[in-house]
Parts: structure tokens; sequence; C-alpha cells
């Protein structure tokens, strides 16, 4: 029988993600983790919904039935109901996730042979036919955080504050903590939320840091393509910003960042993505000359892959709040992968990251001043000294952040899982 890479006979892996492909955006790492750990090697299972994220309508291709089975670049994937929704309506959203774990905890003999499972923790309630495989099945788990639950819900626009998102949250916290006491470990995507998880009860030696990986066959370094920027009207000195264009993001500091940057004639904004705050932008950078700040528009993976190396840095931007300063932004990862200089507005783990990775320059979040100023030191360093910060980064990236690091952490963590008591604490 193959081994794993722990040195132990394979492992049969279940994944519990309401996630998986061919869903988009942030949507996409449940795939990217559960082939790597083929790669390694291991059995893998996933247990996942029926794909409707980010737009809320299934898939062409599926339709809602009891159960479908599909084979997916070496992965099983099971695939069991859910009601689709990804609106502002905290009552469909609430639908999506419950009916998903509810589903879930219905179809558990579909899989009663894994030896482990990991739980890919957005939403928290992901977790809870976890729970209820180690009570039926006496499995072990461990919960990889990508979410920091009910933190996300409460910071959120879907529930107003008042009586009923207090206890909504109280329920949740319950409900977390519980979900963190059996699994067996407890891995997180950035070092801040080992501290939060920490003082909520958790043993700091059943936490880990496991960072997020990017799907190194799309993001890694490719040459600009001189037609593509003609195509699109872009010369000179081009930032750019390639993502979701959201509250979070806090991208009215790069718009007010221009004001302060008049005299270099040659620098071009881009926004390549959309968003709840596309239109608010546009309407901000309305008072710009014509092609001083450029909107690409919503683009598919592959061409905003292609449009990256356009962009003579790439800019990072997340407002300044107590969750998100422990935190990891998946465009850090995907900048360093492609080797792209970067200028971050972020604060806390992620703009200590950027710093560490040597791959560019960091202002405090919501300062168009000093954004304006990182942007004026990355201008000055001229081509040369940018494309070796670049180089600095992808470096950053092989050795601290890459599939080869990331996804043999998490087997082991699995392996080590597998067999051991998940109540031990």
């Amino acid at each position: 029988m193959a081994s794993g890479c722990g040195g132990g006979a394979l492992t049969r892996i279940g994944i519990i993600s309401q996630w998986y492909d061919p869903e988009g955006g942030s949507a996409v790492l449940p795939g990217i983790i559960s082939r790597s750990l083929v790669a390694l090697g291991h059995e893998v299972h996933v247990l996942t919904g029926f794909p409707n994220y980010p737009s809320g309508r299934l898939h062409p291709g599926y339709r809602l039935r009891a159960y479908q089975f599909e084979m997916m670049n070496g992965v099983s994937v099971h695939r069991v109901p859910l009601f689709p929704s990804h609106d502002g309506s905290a009552v469909r959203r609430t639908a999506n996730y419950l009916s998903f774990a509810a589903s879930a905890v219905a179809r558990l003999d579909l899989l009663r042979k894994v030896d482990v499972w990991l739980v890919y923790s957005s939403p928290a309630t992901v977790a809870l036919p976890a729970m209820v495989a180690r009570w039926l099945h006496g499995r072990p788990y461990v919960i990889l955080v990508e979410d920091m639950w009910p933190d996300t819900l409460a910071e959120s626009d879907y529930v107003r504050p008042g009586r009923a998102l207090d206890q909504i949250v109280r329920i949740l916290h319950r409900f977390c903590n519980a979900s963190y006491r059996q699994a067996t470990h407890v891995a997180v995507i950035a070092p801040g939320m080992v501290d939060i998880l920490a003082e909520r009860g958790v043993p700091r030696d059943k936490l880990s840091v496991v960072y997020n990986w990017v799907d190194e066959r799309r993001f890694r370094p490719r040459p600009r393509d001189p037609q593509l920027a003609e195509s699109l009207g872009l010369s000179g000195f081009v930032v750019m910003y390639a993502g979701s264009m959201g509250n979070l993001q806090g991208l009215d500091v790069v718009i007010d960042a221009m004001e302060h940057l008049t005299d270099i004639s040659d620098l071009t904004l881009v926004f390549a993505g959309s968003g709840v705050e596309e239109q608010r932008l546009r309407e901000l950078a309305s008072g710009y000359p014509p092609g001083r700040v450029v909107f690409l528009g919503q683009q598919p993976l592959e061409r905003m892959i292609e449009l990256m190396p356009l962009g003579d840095v790439q800019l990072i931007s997340l407002r300044d709040r107590p969750l998100h300063r422990k935190t990891m932004p998946s465009k850090v990862q995907s900048s360093l992968a492609c080797g792209r200089p970067i200028v971050a507005a972020l604060a806390g783990d992620a703009a200590r990251l950027v710093d560490e990775s040597g791959a560019g320059f960091v202002a405090p979040p919501g300062d168009p001043r000093a954004l304006a100023d990182a942007i004026r030191r990355m201008y000055e360093l001229g081509t040369e000294k940018r494309q070796e910060l670049g180089r600095t980064g992808r470096q950053f990236y092989l050795e601290h952040l890459s599939e080869r690091i990331g996804s043999v952490a998490l087997a082991n963590l699995l392996e080590q899982a597998r067999g051991q008591d998940p109540l031990r604490r």
C-alpha cells in the first residue's frame, strides 16, 4: 500500500467543505488542498454541496438531487443538496449554511471508512458533520479555520446590531468552542488566529499555523504581454489592484492617494475585478483625467492571471479592523507566487508577512498620503530593482508559503490525528 508523507500507511482523508470546484474565488481553496493531498499519496474524499458560489445559482450542468458522485483530478467528490443562495439576505444565507450541514450529516454513511476528517471551516457550521461522525463512528477530525466565527458574522452587514445578533453570536461561540474541543487539532491560516483561539480556551499545543497556498500551475511568474497591454491602453507605470472590490477592502484610500501623485504623469491606476463598491469607486475616480484610473471590470481567473504582469506593482488593501489584523488575504500569496512587487495598505499579520517577504512596501490602512509615499518609492526604484523585489518575494513564497510546505504540514497533522482520541483534552 502507498505511503503518506509521514511514513505511515495510506490515509483515507475525508474533507468536509461546503465549497468545491467548479466554484471560484476563495472557493477554489478546498480543491487546491484536495489535489495536493492526493499528490502526496493519500486517498481523498470530499463531502460537499452543489456548486452555487458566488452567484447563488447552480453552475451550468448541475441540478439539485439527493446525491451526485464525481471523480475530479483524482479526488472522489460526493455532493449533497443545499439551498442555493449567496445574496445579502441573512435568512437565505442561513438557509444555505444550515441546509448543507444537515444534508452532510444525513449522508455521513457515504464515507464511514475514512480514517480522518479535515473540516474546511468556512462557514463554521461545516464542523457539525465532523462532530456527528466522531460521535457515531469514532473518526477524529482536524479543523482548518479559514474565517474566525462568530467574529466574521458580527463584523458583517448581514445581521443588524442588536439583541438578535447578540443571541446568534452567543450560540455560535458555544458551537465553535465545542467543535474545537472535540477536534484532535486546529489549524489556522494566520498567527493572530492562534492568539484568539488560545484566549478562548484552546490549548496552544493543539493549534498550528498552516498558511494557504495557491494553485501553482496558474499562479507563477509570467512575461508581460505587450499586445494585451496595448489593447487595454496600459503604458507607463501601472499600479494594479486585482480582486474583489467590497467594503472590507477599503479601496477609497487608493483613489485618494492619487491626489498626492499628480506629478507622476505616466502613472496609471488599474482596477481589475468587481464588487459592491465598484460603482462608488468609479464615481470617486471620475474627477481624474481619462486614462488616469482605469476599471477593467470582472475578469475570469485565467484573464486575471494574464493581467497581473501588466502591473509594475500589485496593490493589496484591507480596512484596519481588529479581525483583519489577524487574518491573511489570499492576494498576498498570489502576488508573491507570481513574483510581483507589492504595495500594501495592511496592518497586523498580513503587513508583517509582506514586510518579511522583502517584496515591497507597507503603508497603514486608511492613510492616503502614506500609501502615495509607498507608491512613489516603488516608482523611483526603477524597473530592474522592482523586478528584483518580485524575485525576492517569489523565493520567500517557495520557502515559506508554497504547496510543498503547506500540504506536508497539513498532511502530517491529519496523519497524527488518525487513530487518536479527539476528546483526549
